[in-house]
């Protein structure tokens, strides 16, 4: 008889580790980056800011203030709604950027903050104009990679929204939000943060790998 469980046991977790499998291998990622081009983004004249400037280098987004400090968004042509993204980043300290989520038309989303310098917090989750910091991640630099790739993934879904996020695999948000605090759907948006003291003259932010996963509502 505990034979016959421990085989049945057995079976049942091959069973549930192949639809664990067959979930995973479901999922459809698509670039939002060709390595190349900014074809399907667009510069955000937000923020103050008329976008920022951003330029194509060896494969890599490369961000930087405009000559007068200013900033702004990157932002996707696409709208989404219910998703997750990926990519890599490396930021130079001091850096002040970050990933934004679902943004409306003036530039304001829900934020994960990419802000490398001696005040800043990366992997927290931001509301600008709309609540300030809501979680803040303050031991960002125990697995953060100074002068490296970093890799940061978030996935946003449902309306009041659920936000997750991990920094190099280390989960540094979970938060259900309470209130219709930004759209349903809106832009994905990678940040120029303006003013001369979010960013070092001759700092850069770099992002690479960029890709979706939509999810079904």
């Amino acid at each position: 008889m505990k034979k016959t469980f421990m085989l049945v046991s057995s079976a049942v977790c091959l069973l549930l580790a192949l639809m664990a499998s067959a979930q995973v291998n479901t999922q459809t990622w698509t670039k939002l980056f060709d390595g190349k081009t900014l074809t399907g983004w667009q510069k955000k004249a937000v923020h103050d800011g008329n976008g920022g400037v951003w330029t194509v280098e060896n494969g890599v987004i490369v961000a930087n203030q405009e000559s007068d400090h200013k900033g702004g968004l990157l932002g996707t042509e696409k709208q989404y709604s219910d998703f997750e993204v990926e990519l890599e980043f490396m930021a130079d300290d001091p850096v002040d950027t970050g990933l934004f989520l679902r943004v409306r038309p003036d530039g304001m989303g829900y934020q994960v903050t990419i802000d490398n310098h001696k005040t800043g917090f990366v992997g927290s989750l931001y509301a600008p104009a709309a609540g300030g910091f809501i979680q803040q991640n303050k031991l960002w630099r125990d697995y953060f990679k100074v002068g490296k790739w970093n890799r940061l993934r978030a996935r946003i879904e449902g309306q009041p929204a659920h936000l997750t996020a991990w920094l190099n695999n280390i989960k540094t948000i979970d938060f259900t939000d309470r209130q219709e605090r930004y759209p349903r759907s809106g832009y994905i948006g990678l940040q120029v943060h303006g003013g001369q003291g979010a960013w070092g003259d001759t700092a850069r932010a770099r992002f690479r790998n960029i890709k979706i996963n939509e999810l079904s509502q």
